[in-house]
């Protein structure tokens, strides 16, 4: 159950950041389409886990994770296209209702990774610290990229945690929360990453550590969150004060905007979890 729950963990790590590393649209949308599904095949895999009460952990295999660092996309294809083919293959040693629509989704996505034709550079990881079509003054520029740095990672580890909080949580409105949590993370991801990939500093995710998510006090875990949302909301209003760019700036401020709203989730996850 570990080995299922990491390949399909490394799955959703390579589609989403590759879904920001190609530019053709089509492919784009689909890689994006392939990573939602790649998630949810991680988190049912976690939620049986769960029901047969077998422990678990989200580490993942760096060195597979970088397979994905190619400086062409048709490269990366074929990496994804050899991910999805082992974990069908994978799949056919554990025999359950879970594998079998795991399996079923790969087989139809795997057809249509064969029928894309991507032949473009990759410029996620040239460190070019330009952004295509807009001007920034060396301190805005500066300070986009260490904002989009931290804050990709941050909310790859905050999908980690909400995804394994969802699957042990037996309160309804905290479960609904986390869930909730965890694909606005995947928002955010995608649209950090996406900057971050335009501008050549895209960096790949690290393992978190245990202490993270396992065996957390939840209610103060909550509460320190409540406190970083907020905290959050201030950077990014700081950050779209002094970016020089209209676009950017409402980006900014939309962002600031949906920190509020987490740290209100993160308040109605608490208050379940305190009835």
């Amino acid at each position: 159950m570990q080995r299922l729950i990491r390949f399909n963990h490394e799955s959703f790590i390579k589609f989403i950041y590759a879904s920001v590393m190609v530019k053709e649209g089509y492919a784009k949308k689909l890689l994006e389409d392939i990573a939602t599904f790649k998630y949810r095949h991680m988190v049912w895999s976690m939620a049986d886990a769960v029901k047969a009460g077998i422990k678990f952990d989200m580490d993942f295999n760096y060195d597979e994770i970088k397979k994905i660092e190619v400086e062409n996309e048709e490269d990366l294809l074929e990496t994804l296209i050899i991910d999805l083919e082992e974990n069908i293959k994978f799949y056919k040693e554990i025999k359950s209702p879970t594998t079998e629509r795991l399996k079923n989704d790969d087989e139809y996505f795997l057809t249509q990774l064969k029928e894309l034709d991507l032949e473009g550079k990759i410029t996620a990881f040239n460190q070019s610290k330009e952004l295509p079509g807009v001007h920034l003054d060396e301190n805005a520029k500066s300070a986009l990229v260490f904002f989009l740095m931290e804050e990709t990672f941050k909310e790859y580890e905050l999908i980690t945690i909400y995804s394994y909080l969802k699957v042990h949580s037996s309160a309804v409105d905290a479960n609904s929360t986390f869930t909730d949590l965890a694909y606005d993370s995947i928002y955010h991801l995608r649209r950090f990453a996406e900057l971050a990939s335009q501008m050549g500093v895209l960096t790949l995710p690290r393992a978190i550590p245990h202490e993270k998510y396992e065996n957390i006090g939840i209610v103060e875990f909550l509460k320190e969150n409540i406190e970083e949302e907020q905290d959050a909301e201030k950077q990014c209003l700081i950050l779209a004060e002094k970016i020089g760019n209209e676009e950017l700036k409402n980006f900014l401020l939309f962002i600031s905007r949906q920190e509020v709203y987490h740290a209100e989730l993160l308040q109605r996850a608490l208050d379940a979890i305190n009835k």
